[in-house]
């Protein structure tokens, strides 16, 4: 495939993005939504940990959000695709909302219980498996084309300051005032958000001319709605499939995930437990690390003169990434851990911009929905697998499981270095 360099249209103001009234809203609720998810992705970790004190029942817990996510992705990019993603990130954001008011008042009157916790992870999934396809498809139908990368980076940006601020004030409040407080937090800015996207009004429409010629009988027979989920679902997997650079990326970025996603998050929450003393701050800390570090990682795509291959780039975060991992096992304070996370996070940050923008300008809209949840499919939906992996290994000892898993990812990458198909893919 030839190289298709960032032009200077696509080069506009950060904030730019932000004078279209609908994307606008959904940034301001997006961002609210993300403020208390950050509460969030402290507080269940460690209401987990807490009433089982086991690194397994983690892992189980987490796997149980991770399998019906992973499953109902291609579906929820179809669904996407076939209604909008606008409505689909509605309906999410309202169950959303029911079910962490439902945990906050479990966790307040002290009736929690790890089966309760397992059914929650369930809902959970099932509602992202719809959601985060919609979320990651809805912005090229508010923007146009020449925003999207402002878009994206602005996104990205708010995304990873937020990561870098919510972690730590989570584990504080936790410690402070009681965990309840931060499912509390979470079920009020999915409220928002869901108030948000009702005032959006209208999008932009796909245009036939977007399209590659011999995708138009598809998109006739689509706009029928006479093809059913499984052949849509069968379209997506076959316009990927039949897309060479789109088809690698993908699996390279699967194969990675299998052994980072896991060990990273129930590592982290392990070492709080049993290495650092400081408990849900220490945990908080090495979250907000990561957001640091991811948007320092955002921030230097908005500077970036000249875009690398894209093959050759991923490898080489990635390498980054795993070796990072490795020395996770064995440093001994929440300062040095602390570090090293926030350069693993600055790969993910850099390279997440780039590669969802790469994406998408590589997809046809009446395809977005379902390439995009193959994408985070790629990314999330191998996470059953690594959750039940990391937490056999952080069981066992958990400098096993940064050694074997850092190990494994700079031994994968410097294997799939020597196949120059990977290494020549251009942005």
């Amino acid at each position: 495939m030839g190289k298709s360099p960032v032009s200077c249209k696509d080069k506009l103001p950060l904030w730019q993005p932000l004078t279209e009234r609908n994307f606008l809203l959904l940034f301001i609720g997006e961002t609210i939504s993300l403020i208390g998810d950050q509460f969030f992705l402290v507080a269940l970790p460690w209401l987990t940990i807490q009433l089982t004190h086991s690194p397994v029942n983690l892992g189980a817990v987490l796997m149980a959000a991770a399998v019906p996510r992973a499953i109902l992705m291609l579906l929820g990019g179809v669904v996407s695709d076939r209604f909008s993603p606008r409505l689909m990130m509605l309906v999410s954001h309202i169950l959303c909302a029911v079910l962490t008011s439902l945990l906050t008042m479990l966790v307040f009157f002290q009736t929690t219980q790890i089966w309760l916790i397992y059914l929650f992870a369930i809902s959970y999934g099932i509602v992202e498996g719809f959601s985060i396809p919609a979320a990651r498809s809805i912005i090229p139908t508010l923007v146009t084309p020449e925003q999207l990368i402002a878009s994206n980076t602005l996104s990205q940006v708010t995304t990873q300051l937020i990561v870098l601020i919510g972690p730590a004030l989570g584990g504080l409040l936790i410690a402070t005032v009681g965990i309840e407080k931060a499912f509390a937090i979470d079920t009020a800015s999915f409220v928002v958000a869901a108030v948000a996207l009702l005032l959006i009004k209208g999008s932009r429409q796909k245009s036939s001319d977007e399209l590659p010629a011999n995708f138009e009988q598809s998109k006739l027979s689509f706009n029928s709605k006479i093809l059913s989920l499984f052949t849509s679902i069968r379209e997506g997997l076959n316009y990927t499939w039949h897309n060479p650079a789109l088809r690698a990326v993908l699996l390279v970025i699967t194969a990675i995930n299998l052994f980072f996603v896991g060990p990273l998050e129930i590592g982290i929450t392990s070492l709080a437990q049993s290495r650092f003393l400081s408990g849900a701050i220490a945990l908080g800390t090495m979250k907000s690390a990561w957001g640091g570090g991811a948007l320092l990682g955002t921030l230097m795509t908005g500077v970036l003169r000249h875009t690398p291959r894209l093959g050759i780039l991923m490898l080489s975060l990635a390498s980054i990434q795993g070796f990072g991992l490795f020395l996770l096992g064995f440093l001994p304070n929440i300062l040095l851990a602390s570090m090293t996370i926030a350069v693993l996070g600055c790969c993910s940050g850099f390279f997440t911009v780039l590669g969802i923008t790469w994406i998408q300008k590589q997809t046809p809209p009446v395809m977005l929905g379902r390439v995009m949840s193959l994408g985070t499919l790629s990314a999330f939906g191998i996470a059953p697998f690594s959750y039940a992996l990391a937490g056999l290994l952080a069981d066992f000892n958990l400098i096993l499981l940064f050694s074997v898993t850092g190990g494994i990812i700079v031994t994968l990458n410097g294997l799939l270095a020597l196949n120059s198909s990977i290494r020549t893919i251009e942005y």
